[in-house]
């Protein structure tokens, strides 16, 4: 049964092991445009825009890199070197970092492993439907909340890949990964939440239902 993995680190959609992050093992975000963020809004948390390419990384270049962690069901022998934080499920889904630490929050992932839920897209022009189509994934209300501060990620830019997994843990020749950028957050205890919902026919059909996921996580910089 494949894993859908849901944000707030990866959480995974029980009967799609890949459908991943909107956390991570079940179905589990910054705005540095080019590089250049105001330091007010990189010291408070924000969720960046999907055109956003902090430390000149794209949400594309991130699914590519945490393809295989996120296929893993968020192995740690597979967490890739990046100069982010990533926000995924673990035991405590509590992360301690240093002041400047850039963020990237896994919503959820999926991918093309047996048995595929619904019609795979060919390339990334198509992936939009496929997330967010009635008919396929159905995913709507998926938001990254900081401290209070609910974004919403239900736009196709947050959508990276498909990307290739040629060695993935799960069989899977290419992966979707959805999540988002977040800038440093200032010193002391935050809160990250992550939720969404997938409720499209595709979905429905291999669940019975529709898959719903909030995941909360704790964020100290000391």
């Amino acid at each position: 049964m494949k894993t859908i993995i849901k944000a707030h680190t990866q959480t995974a959609i029980p009967s799609a092991r890949r459908v991943g992050s909107l956390a991570a093992a079940a179905c589990a975000a910054v705005w540095l445009v080019a590089g250049a963020v105001p330091d007010a809004q990189a010291r408070n948390g924000n969720v960046l825009p999907p055109t956003a390419q902090p430390l000149s990384w794209t949400i594309d270049d991130m699914a590519a890199a945490i393809a295989n962690f996120s296929a893993s069901g968020n192995d740690p022998a597979f967490y890739p070197d990046t100069p982010f934080q990533i926000i995924y499920r673990h035991p405590g889904n509590a992360f301690t970092v240093k002041p400047g630490t850039y963020f990237f929050v896994k919503l959820f992932y999926i991918d093309d492993s047996a048995p595929i839920i619904g019609d795979w897209p060919a390339d990334k022009a198509a992936a939009a439907d496929y997330i967010f189509g009635r008919t396929q994934l159905g995913a709507h209300d998926l938001e990254v909340e900081v401290d209070g501060k609910a974004f919403s990620l239900d736009d196709p830019g947050y959508i990276g890949g498909p990307v290739p997994t040629p060695n993935s843990p799960s069989g899977s020749a290419h992966l979707i990964q959805t999540g988002a950028f977040l800038t440093p957050l200032s010193k002391g205890v935050h809160s990250v939440v992550i939720r969404g919902v997938l409720d499209g026919d595709a979905m429905v059909a291999i669940l019975g239902g529709p898959w719903a996921v909030e995941i909360a996580y704790t964020v100290t910089v000391e």
